[in-house]
């Protein structure tokens, strides 16, 4: 009773933002305070084929067992300081590919592609967040009518598998919606894996509760550690199955395996996740940083470690959904 008492009033507080999501460790699983698989989900990213969450993710939206409520393409950062490496029309391409494979294969219920953010944020001479400009697309306003809706007890969950720029910017324009979200990424500190637009995932970290996966910058999935390409075999002869067996075959499906999706699984299956840190989050150069606090200190983000995310598990999870007979059954291209 205490325990709920103390989330519901981290949940309630004016500057909710500005602490580490409301979570606990039961029997070596992570939960978190409000967040389960019934809130309203949306789901941000650069690349659509290096990885197979948009694959998880999809199949559970046809299957009825997700609210989906969008899909958001946010710029690849990567070499924004020199001309940026891949133009925003590369980054939608890419989606609405992704996008144009499933709904072939017989999907449904998924949202259409939102234009999200297309260039960093910079940050003011003065350091201070409140002083950033922001700068407005389709994808915040997205982000800010769907946290509106939602409540600080059931929040809207975003999920990032790119830059936090789409989400940094829906903040600005709108704080009142920090205390309706929870913000998930990973490897974000240290100009990691989703980490290019430094500032915006400084802002997020201060502004929101926000998870991130991986931690500091120096872990990433080992090579083969979720999937092998045998493990894809037994789904059906499709489009979409197609380019998962695609993927991973490659050097890059086999280094990435589940990619972004580390929360997604969660989401789904808490047991994903058997420990968390408490770090704060500190701006320097162009990186967040990420730094463990001490035993009783407060900080800013709460980490998931490499090492404390059951593989088998995360493994059971995305399979049992991308296996399900009822996936492609209407459309004639049911699993054997």
């Amino acid at each position: 009773m205490k325990r709920t008492l103390m989330i519901l009033m981290v949940l309630l507080l004016p500057n909710a933002w500005a602490v580490t999501p409301a979570h606990e460790l039961a029997n070596g699983v992570v939960h978190l305070a409000g967040v389960g698989s019934d809130n309203p989900v949306i789901y941000d990213n650069d690349w659509w084929f290096d990885v197979f969450d948009n694959n998880y993710l999809w199949a559970r939206a046809s299957l009825g067992k997700v609210n989906l409520r969008a899909n958001i393409v946010s710029r690849d950062m990567w070499e924004w300081d020199v001309g940026y490496k891949y133009p925003m029309q590369r980054c939608i391409d890419d989606a609405d590919k992704a996008l144009a494979l499933a709904r072939e294969s017989g999907l449904k219920n998924i949202p259409d592609i939102i234009r999200g953010s297309d260039e960093v944020l910079r940050p003011p001479a003065s350091g201070r967040i409140e002083e950033t400009v922001p700068k407005p697309s389709p994808g915040a306003m997205k982000i800010i009518e769907e946290a509106r809706k939602a409540t600080p007890e059931k929040p809207l969950v975003l999920i990032c598998g790119g830059p936090l720029t789409t989400a940094a910017n829906a903040l600005l324009m709108a704080p009142d919606i920090a205390r309706r979200m929870v913000v998930f990424s990973i490897l974000v500190s240290h100009y990691g894996y989703n980490g290019k637009d430094g500032w915006a995932a400084y802002v997020v970290a201060k502004k929101a509760r926000y998870v991130d996966w991986g931690g500091r910058g120096r872990g990433f999935w080992d090579r083969n550690s979720v999937f092998v390409p045998k493990d894809f075999e037994r789904l059906p002869k499709n489009a979409f199955c197609d380019d998962m067996r695609r993927l991973i075959q490659s050097d890059l499906g086999q280094a990435n395996q589940l990619g972004d999706g580390a929360p997604l699984v969660w989401l789904f299956d808490p047991k994903c996740w058997t420990g968390a840190e408490i770090h704060s989050a500190g701006f320097r150069g162009k990186a967040v940083e990420f730094t463990p606090v001490k035993a009783g200190e407060t900080g800013d983000v709460l980490v998931i470690p490499k090492a404390a995310t059951d593989m088998r598990r995360c493994h059971e999870e995305f399979f049992q959904v991308l296996r399900d007979p009822a996936l492609f059954k209407k459309h004639g291209t049911g699993a054997d």
